[in-house]
């Protein structure tokens, strides 16, 4: 490694520093690396020289660099060194104007745009004079003014300045790259964490980071070699998918020597295995995941391998975590054994691969024996994604969950083999919240309950973090161990499981609900609102609202008609907690209202279109506050049919209410009288934008026809 004392001299260590010395004309701009055993490393908090020789020789280092994010580290590492000087005085409103007054100054001699790479010679000359100390005005409040500046003028340089480094190995006090994409163009949600903002560490600013002592705990590698073809990795359209292939620990094998340990673990039969991921990837890429990953051990080496065709496939995902596999070789002569996560990218002949470096210790006694220094290798691309590829109990270590939250990893996919994924919650909620990052653990198998154990163990088949989910976290936990999807809209944050058992929707039988005749009142309302309803003699006039849709189902009681409703999860932006009909914006696939309704219910509730049955539309609404054209599409069912649980991402319950209920008593009826209410009046303040409407329109149409003698036949 290399590190340095904050007086900026590099000590030997080891590591390829990005400012080894700040004495004038010896910043090394490219870095350099030694062959230094960690037993060799010098205390990091080494400082042999006063604050002002240490300010002096910044700034004879300052006046001679010309590369922006080098001058920015030496102004960030005297942030760090003299940080309780810097918290106590940039509060004092005398000591910040007198600093924000020579920023100015800086300031009027950087260019007009921020298209340079270099700092010019008499740039470079202001920003060292500028930390001359002041009587009253400590150097460091000006330094940290002046990284600002610079974070602010040259943060477009920056990408390229660690590319030139890559793979970029930072030691303590090097920086380190804070990308955060912009999650406006990439989920609907609002971010339940915070977007990123400079909050009170003083040894950052928006783009750059010193690294810590975890720095020395962890291998932290930053490659840029895949900036380019991980550009838009994720963005609004993006699904990932785990797919879990097994049921039990029996479909694996478990080769134990006396002592319990196990090695290799894999599928006991690899050409079935193979059958059945193919089967499970199919079905993701069919429901639009373009990001798939697979849990740990589920795959031999060779297995793996003969994945890869996928992401070369038309319509195949553009990722691939191919899970894990246990395999053997030799390291500096010794032999060793490893447990290495794989993954394909689209368009990239050689796999991405992550070595596990905390063996597992139940439910199997993991025999792998990882050597050296254990790595953390974040893949960067151009748009500021940091992927990281962990396995299993690598995300429950808390040194490596802080040393990824402190890289800015914000794109994790972990292949997992756990009796509980309850206890990875933290980890990722942690990373969620502090990067807000995406994360997709796959689990395998389902059931780990013995011959002997009567209980049926059903741990979680995945983990998702997402920045729009209330909790950051989510489980999917379906409701048996067969093989199955696991699927996660970014832009929605909406959560589906796939039942590989189940058949497709267009073959289901759909369960007996009783007689399936439908009531007059249904009748009445397709009449009214069916096809062959008579439209108006008028122009069309041109929409420039954004189509959408909304399910009106209804059903039947003993009561008359009831309607279902869902009520908005507390944490969204649009109608929190509020009542509303499933529904929303069309799909370019959609065919007509009916069609968006019937996804988006399917997607919110799980409901099952084949249970339902269309019988109209009524008028259109103009939502001009969200920007939408609402059409309600009118449907009955006998009983509906969910297939699934409800979207939590989106919808806290699911409910019914009657359209009419008697006041002050509770009891319902199906023909109004004067001291009948509507239901949707009874609880208005409840409802979403156009929901009450719709609700007022159904009873008009209904009872309007029903108290003239009108049922519809």
């Amino acid at each position: 490694m290399k590190d340095r004392g904050w007086d900026g001299e590099a000590k030997d260590t080891g590591r390829t520093a990005l400012v080894t010395q700040s004495d004038p004309g010896a910043a090394n701009v490219q870095g350099r690396t030694t062959s230094a055993t960690m037993t060799d490393c010098a205390a990091c908090v080494a400082r042999p020289s006063s604050l002002p020789q240490r300010v002096a020789s910044i700034q004879a280092a300052i006046a001679a660099e010309r590369e922006p994010l080098v001058a920015l580290t030496h102004l960030l590492q005297l942030c760090r060194d003299e940080h309780p000087i810097l918290q106590e005085r940039i509060q004092d409103a005398g000591c910040r104007a007198k600093a924000d007054l020579i920023t100015a100054g800086v300031r009027a001699l950087m260019p007009a745009t921020s298209t340079e790479s270099e700092l010019r010679p008499q740039v470079a000359a202001a920003l060292a004079a500028a930390l001359t100390a002041d009587e009253g005005l400590p150097a460091v409040v000006v330094a940290r003014l002046l990284a600002e500046l610079l974070d602010e003028q040259y943060c477009h340089s920056f990408r390229e300045s660690f590319r030139r480094r890559s793979p970029y190995q930072p030691g303590v006090g090097d920086p380190v790259p804070l990308d955060s994409p912009d999650l406006r163009h990439v989920t609907a949600l609002t971010a339940t964490a915070p977007p990123w903002r400079l909050a009170n560490r003083l040894d950052e600013t928006r783009h750059v980071r010193l690294a810590g002592e975890w720095a020395t705990q962890f291998q932290v590698i930053f490659d840029y070699s895949l900036a380019r073809e991980l550009t838009g990795i994720i963005d609004r359209n993006t699904v990932v998918a785990t797919c879990h292939p097994n049921r039990t620990l029996a479909d694996f094998h478990f080769p134990a020597d006396a002592s319990g340990r196990t090695f290799p673990v894999g599928p006991k039969d690899e050409d079935k295995q193979h059958q059945e991921i193919d089967r499970l990837i199919d079905a993701a890429v069919a429901n639009g995941a373009s990001i798939v990953v697979l849990p740990e051990l589920c795959v031999t080496e060779s297995l793996a391998a003969r994945l890869q065709s996928w992401t070369s496939r038309t319509g195949g995902p553009r990722m691939l975590v191919a899970g894990s596999y246990h395999h053997d070789d030799e390291h500096l002569g010794t032999p060793r054994r490893r447990n290495t996560a794989i993954a394909y990218l689209r368009g990239v002949p050689a796999p991405l691969t992550q070595d596990k470096h905390s063996p597992a210790d139940r439910p199997v006694n993991e025999d792998i024996q990882p050597q050296g220094w254990p790595q953390l290798r974040v893949h960067v691309s151009d748009d500021g994604w940091h992927l990281v590829l962990a396995i299993c109990r690598d995300l429950l270590n808390p040194h490596a969950v802080h040393a990824l939250a402190e890289s800015g990893a914000n794109l994790l996919l972990v292949p997992a083999m756990s009796d509980t994924l309850v206890a990875f919650g933290g980890p990722v909620a942690n990373l969620v919240g502090s990067g807000q990052a995406f994360v997709a653990v796959a689990n395998n198998p389902a059931d780990f309950s013995g011959p002997a154990d009567l209980t049926v163990h059903r741990p979680a088949r995945a983990l998702f973090g997402h920045p729009g989910f209330g909790q950051l976290v989510r489980l999917m936990q379906p409701a048996n161990s067969a093989p199955g999807v696991g699927l996660l809209r970014v832009q929605t944050g909406q959560l589906q499981w796939l039942d590989s058992d189940s058949d497709s929707d267009s073959d289901r039988t759909m369960p007996s609900h009783g007689p399936s005749v439908r009531p007059p009142w249904a009748d009445t309302l397709a009449r009214l609102t069916g096809h062959d309803r008579p439209e108006p003699d008028r122009q069309p006039n041109p929409v420039t609202l954004n189509q959408a849709a909304v399910l009106v189902l209804l059903t039947d009681s003993p009561h008359g008609p009831s309607v279902l409703l869902t009520e908005r999860a507390s944490d969204l932006t649009n109608y929190p907690g509020q009542l509303v009909f499933p529904g929303g914006a069309a799909d370019d696939g959609d065919h007509g209202p009916a069609a968006t309704a019937l996804r988006e219910a399917r997607e919110e509730t799980a409901l099952d279109p084949a249970s339902v049955h269309i019988l109209g539309t009524l008028p259109a609404i103009a939502l001009f506050e969200s920007g939408f054209l609402l059409t309600p599409v009118i449907a009955w069912s006998a009983g509906p049919v969910f297939t699934g649980t409800v979207n939590i991402a989106e919808v806290s319950r699911i409910t019914t209410i009657p359209l009419y209920q008697r006041k002050g008593t509770g009891q319902q009826s199906q023909d109004p009288t004067q001291d009948e209410e509507p239901a949707a009046e009874r609880e208005s303040s409840t409802f979403g934008a156009g929901t009450s409407a719709i609700l007022d329109m159904l009873r008009g149409m209904l009872w309007g026809p029903m108290s003239a003698g009108t049922t519809g036949h």
